[in-house]
């Protein structure tokens, strides 16, 4: 017995199962179970064909959420560092979002539409599960080239590193500066050689001085030689000889003398033009050296906000490298559009992709079966009845409105053809019924001849009004 009770539990609870599966089937592919389940007397499908059709579209569209969830729970946990929780509860919400609209997708087809309409509808569903794919072939192609990426990821980050010190030193003006300071240190050197070089005709001065030199001593040799033939000529002359000599001695002594004075004079001239030469060259060189100075603390303020600016961005930098989706996305794009090899493995992946997602809508397109001819007749008979029971609900609203309009011109006829008898009756009424007050209220008070008086008024005026009754 207790065997008997699990083997009818255990068939109860497969029972359940299958009869659960093929409601989500069914479900996924928009088409109610009834349906698909619908037998003959035989017990036989009344729609085979179409029910197979029908559970294999289901099939894909929950094989391809599933596989999308699992994609963009990959995609977030490997590349975005989010939780294993968090991309979890993130795969199950693409995957439902997924299903969703592979089911909205599926469900507009009609399979009985014209050529026209299924390439319009082909068109943008394709451009939808094209999206999808890449979405899903994403994720894997990052992590199926990771190395490569890790690589490409190093050297865009390099590049913007070099990149990012060359914008901050342009911002600063650092680079002019340091020409400037280069172009200065160039001047300060040229001032310096010519500190310690001679003025452009110094040359030609000491050259001047040389032939003076020779010219004076050329001259001193002739004259010394004259000078000691005079002397020689002074021990045997007479006195006023001796005279004439002695003058032509002093003479000549200061011939030499005056070449001397003439190369002594040269000589300062040189060292003048040389003390004069170094202090402009002195006071040339401190100009420079100010200059360069000055040129050269911008410079350092300069640097040091270049260096400022630099450490800023390269911490975004850095973290936009490690931050993952923007860095492999980057470097992707950046293998996409230089490498062939993984150009075609991305479109070979991105087609497969594309291929699943396909199948299901192309199926539906292609092919219609028998539940596509029971579900397009009764989707029509249900048109065919609304349509019915909107005509017939308009055609009641429209007899209720003739219907108000006739009672409305009855009435309007009726207060035309009465002219006023009606408004005289109801005032006549009014005024007898105010008399008879009156008459009740006093009816202690006033003379007999008075009451009789109001009486005879209300009789005149019931008959009037008998009147005007008989005259309506």
């Amino acid at each position: 017995m207790r065997t008997l009770n699990e083997h009818t539990f255990m068939a109860a609870l497969a029972h359940a199962l299958v009869n659960a599966a093929k409601s989500l089937l069914a479900l996924s592919a928009a088409v109610s179970l009834k349906v698909l389940d619908a037998q003959d007397s035989n017990g036989n499908y009344l729609y085979a064909r179409g029910r197979h059709k029908y559970f294999g579209m289901g099939a894909l569209v929950i094989f391809f959420a599933v596989f999308a969830g699992y994609g963009m729970a990959h995609m977030l946990a490997s590349m975005v560092n989010v939780s294993s929780t968090g991309a979890i509860i993130a795969g199950c919400l693409w995957a439902v979002f997924q299903w969703c609209l592979e089911r909205q997708m599926i469900m507009s087809i009609q399979s009985d539409a014209g050529w026209r309409a299924k390439s319009m509808g082909l068109f943008w569903r394709s451009l939808l599960a094209l999206l999808s794919a890449i979405t899903m072939v994403y994720p894997f192609f990052v992590d199926s080239n990771r190395a490569e990426i890790t690589v490409k990821t190093g050297e865009l980050e390099r590049t913007r590193l070099i990149q990012n010190l060359q914008s901050a030193q342009l911002a600063t003006g650092l680079p002019t500066l340091q020409q400037d300071v280069a172009a200065l240190d160039d001047k300060l050197q040229k001032a310096e050689d010519k500190l310690h070089s001679e003025p452009p005709h110094m040359a030609e001065m000491r050259q001047q001085l040389q032939t003076l030199r020779e010219q004076a001593k050329t001259e001193e040799r002739r004259t010394n030689g004259q000078i000691a033939n005079w002397r020689k000529a002074m021990t045997i002359a007479l006195p006023e000889q001796t005279v004439l000599l002695e003058q032509k001695i002093s003479a000549a002594q200061n011939r030499i003398n005056a070449a001397k004075a003439r190369c002594l004079r040269q000589e300062q001239d040189i060292n003048t033009t040389l003390i004069a030469w170094r202090k402009e060259k002195l006071v040339e060189k401190a100009q420079v050296a100010e200059e360069r100075h000055e040129a050269n603390a911008i410079a350092s303020k300069a640097r040091a906000d270049a260096q400022s600016l630099e450490k800023i961005q390269t911490e975004h930098i850095q973290a936009a490298s490690h931050a993952g989706f923007a860095a492999d996305f980057a470097a992707t794009w950046d293998m996409l559009q230089n490498d062939m090899h993984r150009r075609l493995q991305f479109i070979w992946w991105l087609l497969w992709f594309l291929t699943i997602e396909l199948v299901a809508i192309i199926v539906k397109f292609t092919s219609h079966t028998d539940v596509d001819a029971r579900l397009n007749a009764d989707e029509h008979l249900l048109k065919v009845d609304i349509s019915s029971n909107f005509t017939l609900r308009r055609e009641q609203i429209e007899v209720g409105q003739l219907r108000e309009m006739t009672a409305l011109k009855g009435e309007r006829a009726a207060l035309q053809a009465d002219d006023g008898i009606t408004a005289a009756a109801l005032a006549t009424i009014r005024q007898m019924r105010q008399l008879e007050q009156q008459a009740e209220l006093s009816s202690s008070n006033v003379p007999s001849g008075l009451r009789s008086l109001l009486q005879e008024t209300l009789n005149t005026m019931n008959a009037n009004f008998l009147r005007l009754l008989a005259n309506k």
